[in-house]
């Protein structure tokens, strides 16, 4: 099923032919300026306003199978703009990063608006993104090459230099981010740095979120970073650089689902651990103690937390779709729950409530590896089910199996096994310490949502 490439001279010839001869990839009308770019916006102004939705241009989209005997190589923006504009190339490229088919037209438009105003920024690193791709995919549209580190590395120049003057900077600045990220992970098998790429990212941009978090083009830019960093903050003990403000819309993510008002109250369990790791509030002086009280206001509000439920979300996204984001959600309220009781008690202390709150965790993701995963193109758990795995030995790792479709996940996956290991024997060797304290000298991959 996983053809890499086809190399006959004849059959590359012929296509390259067919190609110069026939085929275009769209159509002369479709063609866009890169220098093209909006008037200047501060943050004051008004919302952006709509550019063209890239699926009323006039596309010719190629076979799988004449992709796959082509030599294609990702070299210049009209490269990128080839394969965002071609919506069979999109979907096989970025469906690792949605929760199902339903979130492709949008995150279409979304990414072809900001490659549009941002080309000169974006080019390089979401060539490198796109090159790397192509190995992770169940049918692939285009030739494996080796990452195109040179590529990357300009990516991340850009992302460093970058000024953000209007919006559309902005989510540049948040895509390139994430683009990255995903790169250092594959990449690297020590990707612990992949996380700074993220922070960087989003501090550059923190001023922006509230008009971003707005735009219906650009909203969907947002939520991964976000998800990312609040992950990474709550193993470590770190603060996010960002509390998702609050909106007067639902936020149906296509990576963090029905999650976005959860994220506030992880971001204020990251404030709390991160006060308690630094020993401003003492965690073990007590249940009248300052870290006490506020664990147990958090607590409380995330027992009182239900993600968000509308009737249009089963029409527009299906059954297994939104089975895929309840049990994401579950998922994270539970695994909020279970370090907030790993906050207040050691491993080993208190064992009951943590395995209940792990089989809990097991249990729902059991269910949709039942129902829908066949039918989803990703499933962002991977955090929850690491956590759960530390307390309980056995239904993890026939979860692990879940995975196995979605190549990028498993990867990551695959990676904290080890760390896992690590604090389970930590446990039985009689480690009277939280798990949190093992993160510094155990923990060397990104954790991933």
């Amino acid at each position: 099923m996983q053809v890499w490439s086809i190399d006959s001279e004849k059959q590359i010839g012929t296509q390259q032919q067919q190609r110069s001869s026939s085929i275009s990839i769209y159509s002369p009308s479709a063609h866009l300026p890169l220098t093209r770019r909006p008037k200047s916006i501060s943050p004051s102004n008004q919302s952006v306003g709509e550019v063209r939705n890239p699926q009323n241009c006039d596309t010719v989209v190629l076979a799988p199978e004449k992709l796959l005997a082509s030599p294609t190589t990702l070299k210049t923006a009209a490269d990128a703009f080839r394969t965002v504009m071609d919506l069979e190339q999109f979907s096989v490229i970025h469906t690792p990063f949605m929760l199902g088919p339903s979130f492709v037209p949008e995150a279409q438009k979304t990414v072809y608006t900001i490659l549009y105003f941002s080309a000169p920024t974006l080019t390089e690193g979401y060539l490198a993104f796109l090159g790397l791709m192509t190995r992770y995919q169940r049918s692939l549209v285009m030739r494996q090459d080796e990452p195109d580190m040179s590529k990357a590395a300009k990516g991340l120049q850009r992302l460093r230099s970058v000024k953000i003057n209007q919006d559309y900077d902005a989510a540049c600045a948040l895509f390139l981010g994430q683009t990255m990220y995903v790169f250092n992970v594959l990449i690297a098998p020590d990707s612990s740095t992949a996380h700074a790429i993220m922070r960087s990212a989003l501090i550059s941009t923190k001023v922006w979120l509230p008009r971003l978090i707005h735009s219906p083009t650009l909203c969907p830019i947002i939520m991964t970073p976000i998800l990312i960093d609040t992950v990474e903050c709550l193993v470590r003990r770190e603060i996010p650089i960002i509390r998702l403000p609050r909106t007067d819309h639902i936020i149906v993510d296509r990576y963090a689902g029905v999650c976005a008002t959860l994220l506030p109250l992880l971001y204020d369990l990251c404030v709390c651990s991160h006060t308690a790791k630094r020993g401003i509030l003492d965690i073990g002086s007590g249940p009248s103690s300052g870290i006490y009280r506020q664990l147990a206001d958090i607590e409380r509000s995330i027992l009182e937390w239900n993600p968000p439920n509308p009737p249009e979300l089963l029409e527009k996204h299906g059954q297994s779709e939104v089975l895929a984001m309840m049990t994401q959600a579950s998922a994270y309220r539970l695994a909020a729950l279970l370090i907030i009781h790993r906050l207040r008690y050691p491993l080993g202390v208190e064992e009951k409530t943590a395995r209940d709150l792990a089989n809990r965790i097991f249990s729902i993701m059991t269910h949709f590896a039942q129902t829908a995963a066949e039918k989803t193109t990703a499933l962002p758990v991977v955090f929850p089910l690491t956590i759960a795995m530390f307390e309980v030995e056995g239904p993890g790792e026939e979860l692990w199996t879940v995975f196995s479709p979605f190549a990028v996940q498993s990867i990551s996956a695959a990676r904290l096994h080890g760390f896992i290991k690590q604090v389970r024997a930590s446990k039985e060797s009689g480690y009277e310490g939280i798990w949190f304290d093992l993160i510094e000298t155990q923990l060397h991959v990104a954790m991933p949502p």
